[in-house]
């Protein structure tokens, strides 16, 4: 999906920020032969849009990907703090929501301090 539908299906509450947010896109990953597992980044101070549901979304292999985390990437400590399960940071990340579509969320950008609550 381009940033312009995801910009066209928004309830045009923030449209500036819908506009200029960083549209995260997954990197697939997998160990050893295991089943392939998809992560999204999050980034300190960056104004996000995420996926509400990727299961839905994405196949590897013409596969189901079960497995989703979000990596959450610290400008200040120029290093990654921790990777968590996605729909578990969806979750935690409500409050710093500031708008959402049917397939998306609009996160507002976190601190050091708001993205280490979320572990």
């Amino acid at each position: 999906m381009c940033g312009k539908e995801i910009y066209e299906n928004n309830n045009h509450n923030h449209d500036k920020e819908w506009e200029e947010a960083y549209i995260a896109k997954p990197h697939f990953y997998s160990k050893d032969g295991d089943k392939p597992f998809g992560s999204f980044a999050l980034t300190e101070e960056t104004l996000t849009s995420l996926l509400k549901n990727p299961k839905a979304s994405y196949r590897v292999d013409n596969n189901e990907v079960e497995e989703w985390k979000l990596t959450l990437i610290s400008t200040t400590l120029d290093d990654i703090i921790d990777s968590i399960d996605y729909y578990t940071a969806l979750e935690k990340l409500q409050k710093y929501v500031i708008d959402e579509n049917d397939k998306y969320i609009l996160v507002r950008g976190l601190t050091l301090e708001e993205l280490k609550e979320i572990i």
